[in-house]
């Protein structure tokens, strides 16, 4: 227990944890340009647009995901405007929200110092960070799956206010569920867990059947569209990524390199290894968390298997959750204080050290639009053709690209002309050329012979071309 005298130091530290992980979230958030997953969401977004038109667009572009994230993002645009450089801010608030959640989880489960520790993995948590500055639903997903177990473990634990707990239970459970298929795993996760106690510990367990009914019906009202969708595809548009996950089960992506992702994997293991016992006693909760880790990894395969791959590392960005519980957790369940500060420093400096590399020394990895467009706009020819042959798996790539591309927002940037790459009108003397090439199979020219290429610009997936009429 966290003594009165130490509590408020707790709480002092706590939020500048947060706080600077908010910090680095907002700090280069626009660093990159949309890749072209958000581009799909900011496409679908349109406010412009009327909610029959949205949905129609979701469904032509955006199916394999529920359609709640991008029904906020739209209604996000309403107020502050319809910006791809202010898309990011919504998911930053999401992430900075999940940041708190960490640390209110983790108090929930040992009323120690271990938040603390649990919140500093959490705020400098690299992964979390690029997936708070990207305008797609993952932040979202965190969001929810954290406040979804935040109020699990206080019904679980027999907290007061019972009746509130289990609405915000249900009520997070249907919105987590209804931002991403794969958050399912968390449900599967709590009927298992609330099974085992039954069993083993004779808990009580028709209350939480009667919440996890209520959940399963209001899921299935919101999205039985959607359901039927999914249900009817044989293949998925992924690649089977097994061998991601058999190489340190996406812990290298999760932290940012092999070094770091395997120092975090074997330091897991090894505190749930000295710990073993705890994960059978009554008076803790960290089987929940172990049965939603291996779940995480378990149930995707099973259902690759039996149907169609579809697990990638992103879909799970929940997993971090029993990751960093555990790892904290655990750290201080250690009896030796000498070895929890010895794993708390090993820890804490490869992650800093990571941290600042990924942070100061960021390379760009995605299309850099906003600068290929500076660069024309400081020459003074203001037509453009945009060439945006795109992936296969994307049959309205183009018009995602030129809606972003036309959008972008700059100074002068309303004198610019766009014009499609097959209807470029014979009037036109001079033009840049300007191509989307992530996936580029045809070359990134004009095929005109009465154009002369004078002038070219590489920037990271895009080129722009110079051309004037011979």
């Amino acid at each position: 227990m966290v003594k009165n005298s130490n509590r408020v130091t707790s709480s002092i530290i706590y939020l500048i944890l947060v706080s600077i992980g908010i910090i680095t979230i907002f700090y280069q958030i626009n660093f990159d340009g949309l890749w072209l997953d958000e581009m799909n969401s900011f496409y679908v977004a349109d406010p412009s647009l009327t909610f029959q038109e949205t949905i129609l667009r979701h469904n032509e572009s955006d199916w394999h995901n529920p359609k709640l994230f991008n029904l906020i993002l739209k209604n996000y645009f309403k107020l502050v405007g319809y910006d791809p450089s202010l898309a990011r801010y919504l998911p930053l608030v999401f992430g900075s929200i999940s940041l708190l959640m960490f640390g209110a989880i983790s108090y929930q489960l040992r009323r120690d110092n271990s938040f603390l520790i649990t919140t500093f993995l959490a705020c400098v948590s690299i992964y979390i960070i690029k997936y708070s500055q990207e305008a797609r639903p993952y932040s979202f997903l965190l969001l929810t799956s954290s406040l979804n177990i935040f109020f699990y473990i206080r019904l679980i634990s027999n907290h007061t206010r019972k009746n509130l707990n289990s609405i915000f239970f249900v009520l997070f459970s249907v919105l987590n569920y209804s931002t991403h298929p794969f958050s399912l795993i968390i449900l599967f996760s709590q009927i298992s867990f609330s099974i085992l106690r039954y069993f083993f510990y004779k808990k009580p367990i028709k209350f939480f059947l009667f919440l996890y009914l209520g959940v399963f019906i209001f899921y299935f009202i919101f999205n039985y569209n959607y359901i039927l969708i999914q249900m009817s595809f044989e293949s998925y548009m992924l690649s089977f990524d097994i061998i991601n996950i058999l190489d340190g089960f996406y812990f290298p992506r999760f932290f940012g390199s092999k070094i770091m992702g395997y120092s975090y994997l074997i330091l897991l293991f090894f505190l749930m290894f000295k710990n073993k016992k705890l994960f059978f006693s009554q008076n803790n909760y960290y089987l929940f968390f172990l049965i939603l880790l291996i779940f995480c990894y378990l149930i995707p395969l099973v259902y690759g298997i039996l149907k169609t791959p579809v697990i990638h590392d992103r879909y799970i960005i929940f997993v971090l959750i029993p990751i960093f519980i555990l790892i904290s957790c655990l750290i201080n369940e250690l009896s030796s204080n000498k070895l929890k500060i010895f794993i708390f420093i090993f820890i804490s400096s490869i992650t800093l050290s990571n941290h600042y590399i990924e942070i100061f020394k960021r390379p760009y990895t995605k299309p850099q639009f906003y600068a290929a467009l500076k660069n024309i706009e400081k020459s003074g020819i203001n037509n453009i053709v945009l060439y945006a042959q795109s992936d296969p798996s994307y049959s309205v790539g183009s018009n995602l690209v030129n809606n972003y591309v036309e959008n972008i927002n700059f100074s002068s940037k309303d004198d610019f002309n766009f014009y499609q790459y097959n209807k470029i009108p014979k009037k036109l003397k001079k033009f840049w050329l300007v191509c989307y090439k992530p996936n580029l199979v045809n070359d990134c020219k004009i095929l005109d012979n009465k154009y002369e290429p004078i002038e070219t610009k590489k920037f990271y997936q895009v080129e722009t071309y110079f051309y004037k009429l011979n």
